[in-house]
């Protein structure tokens, strides 16, 4: 799927707040969490992700949530990354 394509597939499972990120390579996202139920889309690059001590690589073209109250760290790849991320919940 393009962009586009998923935007409105993610708009229409109740996402909003639809945003598409790009960050450079190896940049990190130190331990967080979200309120809210949160769906990360990868257009270009990877995404890497721990939580719970479980690493999970994250590639081009594949998608993966958080739900509300995850504790969770991410770091770009070393091609960077491209993501869209949207939320659902209050």
């Amino acid at each position: 799927m393009n962009e586009q394509q998923w935007i409105e597939k993610l708009e229409a499972e109740g996402y909003r707040d639809l945003t598409v990120f790009t960050n450079g390579a190896d940049a990190v996202f130190g331990e967080h969490t979200h309120h809210v139920t949160t769906v990360h889309v990868i257009l270009k690059g990877a995404l890497i992700t721990q939580e719970n001590g479980q690493e999970r690589v994250i590639k081009q073209g594949e998608r993966f949530e958080f739900p509300a109250g995850t504790t969770h760290t991410a770091k770009c790849g070393p091609d960077g990354c491209t993501m869209i991320v949207g939320i659902k919940g209050k």
